[in-house]
């Protein structure tokens, strides 16, 4: 028995146990980005559900699931880990779940069924933390922006990310063991599992470097302004990120909340745009963070993608797929 049909298995059974549901599993029947087909039955009520696998949902997972609810509205996700917050998105994206230690969310016809509250242990992992450091963070989004940077020297890296150079040597080994990085030529690097490493970054960034990166919260002083994007940036140290930089970058979605990445200093930018400090403001200034210029209103794509991705909103996550489809798909 594989990996997959143990996670099936052991799904159903654990959701008979919570619920009395009895499940069989189909694999024959099987469809463009399905598993198969789950039939769930108590008593004379019977539903069948299109199901995917996962081993863990990640908030990365969550575009390519609401592009399958277009197509398959009532789907089951079966998967052995989904921690509460993105069992949380899940629900409010109307997406049905089970997972392996008894969580579920299933809503179809006349059925509506939650259980919440049963604990998730962290899975065991490779370590990656000398690849997923904040420095280590800093080098991979450069890497994912500009591959050529990937070849310049060790020591370059170092002044530019005011790291030590033996960091530097440990980050790129890490992505070398980790299959992102391959080296041809016998010296140059090369990236793989692009998307792969794209995911792992959008994760860990949201973790342990953006929480560092906050300047603060604040309203501009004469409120929600339906004219932001008349604000005049005009260089290069101040760019719109999340909401108003998709925005600008798909016209598609109305900002709710504004998001500016900035090397400027905070009291000429609040004197400058004349902001207002404001914990429940719908303005966060972040510090900017990678050493490439951008000549653009808007932050490099991929950190658009990935605050979108994060904040787990289904607009927002809509949005992010336009984006990706857009302009990242051929990076990738």
């Amino acid at each position: 028995m594989n990996i997959q049909e143990q996670i099936i298995y052991k799904g159903i059974q654990v959701l008979e146990e919570k619920t009395g549901l009895k499940g069989r599993w189909f694999a024959s029947l099987k469809d463009k980005g399905l598993d198969g087909r789950v039939e769930l039955k108590k008593g004379q009520q019977k539903n069948a559900f299109p199901i995917i696998v996962k081993k863990e949902i990640k908030n990365t997972y969550l575009v390519n699931l609401l592009q399958l609810k277009a197509e398959y509205p009532d789907f089951l996700i079966i998967a052995e880990i989904i921690y509460p917050a993105i069992r949380e998105q899940l629900r409010k994206m109307d997406l049905n779940y089970i997972d392996t230690t008894g969580n579920c969310y299933i809503k179809k016809n006349d059925w509506i069924i939650l259980i919440e509250g049963f604990k998730t242990d962290a899975p065991v992992t490779v370590n990656k933390e000398r690849a997923f450091t904040k420095t280590g963070l800093l080098l991979v989004f450069h890497f994912l922006n500009d591959e050529k940077y990937l070849n310049v020297t060790y020591r370059q890296m170092a002044e530019d990310y005011q790291t030590a150079l033996g960091n530097i040597n440990k980050i790129i080994n890490s992505l070398i063991a980790q299959g992102y990085l391959i080296r041809f030529n016998k010296k140059d690097l090369k990236l793989t599992k692009k998307k792969e490493l794209l995911e792992e970054w959008i994760t860990a960034y949201e973790q342990k470097l953006k929480p560092n990166l906050l300047i603060g919260k604040f309203r501009l002083l004469n409120g929600f302004d339906k004219d932001w994007e008349k604000i005049p940036l005009k260089n290069t140290e101040t760019q719109w990120g999340a909401e108003p930089a998709a925005n600008l970058l798909t016209g598609y979605l109305k900002p709710a909340i504004l998001t500016l990445y900035t090397l400027e200093n905070k009291l000429h930018l609040i004197k400058k745009y004349r902001l207002v400090p404001d914990e429940n403001g719908n303005l966060a200034l972040y510090k900017r963070f990678w050493k490439f210029n951008v000549i653009a209103d808007t932050v490099p794509p991929i950190l658009v993608y990935a605050d979108l991705i994060n904040t787990g909103d289904a607009r927002n996550i809509e949005t992010a797929k336009r984006l990706y489809d857009g302009l990242l798909e051929n990076q990738f």
